[in-house]
């Protein structure tokens, strides 16, 4: 055992001992799958889960396999509640507990630990040193971990597993607020694809499936240069950029402030090079980047409305180059859409604005709770 020992930040009441330090592979017991030949039909499209490390967090998987499969082969069986580490590839470094009772292949080091350490314990310190981890042994890129590598990981430990029950228990706890925020968030971002969709003729049609009550006439078919004109950008090196109040609108959102504008809000402005298609709703004057493309003159029409139609309409189609892509906005210009009179397009603007508001809270949320994990992942592990 090696002579190490001290104390995290935070810990909870009770516990004052020094932390100890083991290698994992003192502390549990491990092993690695296998694939069965591909070439073999009758060893897929069975009952068994087969884990792909890619999957370690997830409750299904794309792939099944048959007993003669699993026999045949070096790929084991795990249970749920196992900790999954992924070794290979652009998943190195990932962890996670087993949710299903399924077999992995040999991407994958299922990890067991003894009886008086936990497995949430482990599996969050894992997590927590996952950069640290791919630093040492991968110099931070895409590459193979091994089993003798993570069996020499050395592990600070609580002395008791009273301790690192707790620990692993208040940590889970967090994880499953965070599932529960990202499926909010997942759900919110789909509901507002669907209502675009409906809310929003069909090609072909000049009235959409659903309507806010009150409005029944046909919506007017008309091109997007007669509605909403994009124009280029204007350059501003990072240099010349003077200290001011005006967001400086670059393909990829607001980059900086600078003491002039060049636009008069509300605006509405996408990526011109780069990264294209990406709308951005500005409410304040601003300075378009050459970066983007943007428009201020809505020709009559309401500003956030058109924020909304440009979303349904996907401007990165429109984008050109095998390199870096460019939006042509000749093409957006031509583009067929149509268009309701200014009542119904602020009803259904303002509509679509209280779900991307919802978007927001749920994403800030999320944020919120994954900087308070990291935050105390630091402060109670050693």
């Amino acid at each position: 055992m090696a002579e190490w020992k001290a104390k995290p930040a935070i810990r909870f009441a009770g516990f004052t001992d020094a932390w100890e330090q083991r290698k994992l592979g003192e502390v549990t017991k491990s092993y690695s799958g296998g694939t069965p030949s591909v070439g073999r039909a009758e060893y897929y499209g069975g009952s068994i889960p087969f884990i792909r490390s890619a999957e370690i967090n997830s409750d299904t998987t794309a792939l099944f396999i048959t007993v003669s499969g699993l026999n045949s082969s070096s790929a084991k069986m795990v249970n749920v509640g196992d900790i999954l580490y992924a070794l290979y590839g652009a998943t190195s470094g990932e962890v996670g507990i087993s949710r299903i009772y399924g077999a992995i292949n040999q991407a994958i080091l299922a990890i067991n630990p003894e009886s008086e350490y936990d497995s949430q314990f482990l599996m969050q310190w894992l997590r927590h040193e996952k950069q640290n981890i791919i630093m040492t042994f991968l110099q931070g890129g895409q590459g193979n971990l091994s089993g003798a590598i993570v069996k020499d990981l050395l592990i600070k430990f609580p002395p008791t597993y009273e301790e690192q029950k707790k620990i692993g228990l208040f940590f889970a706890v967090i994880d499953h607020l965070i599932t529960l925020h990202q499926r909010e968030y997942a759900k919110t971002v789909s509901m507002k694809k669907a209502l675009l969709e409906k809310m929003f003729p069909k090609n072909g049609y000049n009235k959409p499936d659903i309507r806010f009550n009150g409005f029944t006439d046909a919506w007017e078919q008309r091109k997007a240069i007669d509605i909403a004109p994009l124009q280029r950008g204007f350059d501003l090196p990072k240099n010349n950029m003077k200290d001011g109040e005006y967001p400086v609108v670059m393909s990829n959102g607001i980059n900086g402030y600078h003491s002039e504008f060049k636009a008069k809000a509300p605006g509405v402005v996408t990526g011109r090079s780069g990264t294209i298609g990406k709308l951005h709703y500005i409410g304040e004057n601003f300075w378009p980047h050459n970066t983007s493309l943007w428009v201020t003159d809505f020709k009559g029409n309401v500003p956030l409305y058109v924020y909304y139609m440009y979303q349904l309409l996907d401007l990165s189609q429109y984008g050109t180059g095998s390199g870096v892509p460019t939006l042509n906005r000749n093409d957006v210009h031509d583009a067929k859409i149509y268009i309701p009179r200014p009542e119904e397009q602020t009803k259904i603007s303002e509509f679509f604005r209280s779900i991307d508001n919802l978007i927001t809270l749920h994403q800030r949320e999320l944020n919120k709770l994954q900087n308070m994990k990291k935050a105390l992942l630091e402060k109670m592990f050693v």
